[in-house]
Formats: structure tokens, sequence, C-alpha cells
């Protein structure tokens, strides 16, 4: 008998779901897997096994949230997954609170290990891409040596002021309220926000960011001046404090949900070309140990539109702890 979806411990990008299983997520949660497309991949590589990259979305987000960034790696000449986090992706509302307030800082990085854990199995090259919460997860499996690469768009190292202060001292507390959401463009997550969980990505991002130092292996980070959720300076921390090579770029016409706003295509040409290049460069080439610092091109783009259930692009929240 197949084990209830509310008992696995996460949804692994690597396991197909069945319909019944399918049918009591979001739509646009559904854990995915995608197929390298780069033809000359192969040749490429010289022998080397494939490569994976892991997509971790944001706090209240869903895979969908990272599907730009991952088809974009794809046609780079790597394989993606794209699991489900715990406490994340339920259809029914009432389902969705209750599983989200049993969230740790444990559960949700065990099962980012346990991803690793699978993609070792089949890869010699495992890296991982995560969006704001999804970053701070990759961020701290970075610092632990896990990782070959590691790319984030607004890393969530640290909480807006008061929904810092409401977590750590309210936190233990298992209410929701609405969130505020801003429509610019279509990014699905969910209308509330619980207080329980919010401390967990409260904790979560200080743990995070106590680990930077330790991450020495090459990193690309994303973020705007214009974000009203993750401050900017969490970019900054990467770029000072990470001890292997660091990428950064800005993306200034963007907010938070960098993948799908208006600048998400230029978002995800980036991140995919960062992992073509550690991947693919000559196995006999050095990594260059300075730091990095770019300003992308403003490539003009359409924001994703389109009317469907829990849209939302949230920049803010009544309490502040929006990081999807």
């Amino acid at each position: 008998m197949a084990t209830p979806l509310s008992a696995r411990p996460y949804l692994s990008g690597f396991e197909a779901l069945s319909a019944q299983e399918r049918a009591q997520l979001h739509p646009d949660a559904v854990p995915f897997q995608l197929a390298a497309t780069l033809t000359t991949a192969k040749e490429t590589t010289k022998g080397r096994s494939r490569g994976v990259v892991i997509c971790l979305h944001g706090f209240t987000a869903m895979p969908y949230g990272v599907g730009p960034v991952a088809r974009a790696i794809a046609q780079q000449g790597l394989d993606v997954v794209a699991p489900l986090l715990p406490g994340h992706g339920w259809r029914d509302r009432p389902v969705q609170e209750r599983e989200i307030a049993k969230i740790t800082p444990d559960r949700l990085l065990a099962a980012a290990r346990d991803e690793v854990r699978r993609a070792r199995e089949q890869y010699d090259f495992v890296a991982m891409y995560g969006d704001s919460m999804g970053g701070a997860i990759a961020l701290t499996l970075a610092a632990e040596g896990l990782l070959d690469a590691c790319a984030v768009t607004a890393p969530a190292l640290q909480l807006p002021f008061r929904g810092a202060v409401l977590a750590r001292y309210l936190g233990w507390l298992n209410f929701s309220i609405p969130k505020r959401l801003n429509r610019r463009f279509y990014a699905p997550c969910y209308e509330f926000e619980n207080a329980r969980a919010g401390r967990v990505l409260w904790r979560l991002s200080r743990r995070a960011k106590a680990g930077l130092e330790r991450i020495t292996c090459p990193v690309f980070v994303a973020h705007s001046h214009a974000d009203r959720t993750i401050a900017y300076q969490a970019a900054e921390w990467v770029r000072d404090q990470v001890a292997g090579p660091v990428e950064l770029q800005w993306f200034d016409r963007s907010g938070h949900v960098l993948p799908l706003d208006v600048e998400g295509p230029a978002v995800a040409t980036a991140i995919s070309k960062f992992f073509h290049q550690q991947f693919f460069r000559p196995l006999e080439s050095p990594t260059p140990q300075s730091l990095i610092t770019a300003q992308p091109k403003q490539i003009e783009s359409k924001s994703p539109l389109g009317d469907r259930p829990w849209s939302g692009g949230p920049e803010t929240t009544a309490i502040d702890f929006a990081f999807s």
C-alpha cells in the first residue's frame, strides 16, 4: 500500500506521482524532472557523467516558481529536478494550514539533503539553485560541502524587521493571518501566513547566514535593490563572506520573485549559463578565486499573466513573512 502524501517527508522530483496523488496538490505544486536538451552535451563532457541541478522553491511557494530557471538550465545541457518541500503545495487550504505548521528547519534541510543523496547515485556533478527560502537552504547545503556549485536568487538570509520580531516572540503560537498580495504577475502561493512556520524560516535564515564563510564551491547570486521582502544586503553578504568564487548580478527592474518578474528571462539565462560554465569547463582549468561582480544586460520581456488560483506576487505581507 502506498504511503499517504501527508506521511512522506517531502515529494522528490525523482519520483513520479499518480493521478490520485497529484489531485491532492495545487496544480503548480507538482514536483518535476527535466532532461537536458542540449544535443552536444555528451560530446562536450568528454566522458563525464551527466550533471544535475536541484531547484528549490521559496516559502509558501511551489515548484512553478523555479520553472523558468529549470527550463533554461535543461537547455544548457544539465538535467533538472524540482522537489516539493515539506509542508507546501496542498490544494485544500485547511490541509495546507495544518501541514505548513508542522515544518521545522531540520525537516526542510533533510529533504534537500535527501534529494542530493538521490542525485549522487546517478550523477558526478550535483548543483543546487534556490529561490528565497530555497536559497537559504541551498547555501546551507553548500556550507556542508554537499554541492559542486550553487546559485540563489534573493536568498532569505534575514527576515524584515517586523517579521523577525514576530517570528522570534510569537512564532511559538500556531495561528495564520491573511497575506497581502501584489498581483503584478502570476506567482502561485498561499493567501495566508502561519506564525509557527514564520519562526522556522527565521531560524533557517540565521543558520544559512552563519554558514556563509564555510562555502568553497562556486556561487552565483542574483538580487534586486528594489526587493521589498529581502533586503539587497543579503546578496552582498554572500559576495563578501563566501570563501569560494562568487558572481553577483543585479536585476533592479524586478522585485522579490526574480524568476517570474519582468527580468525573469534574463535571470534564468544568467543562472543557466553559470551552471553550464561550472559543469562544462575543462577539467584541467582551475576555478578562479577572485570575486566577480557583474551588471546584467537590461533585457525587455513580458511578465507571465493569467487568472489562476492563489495567484500573486508576494512582495509584502501583513507580518512580512513572505519569501515565496
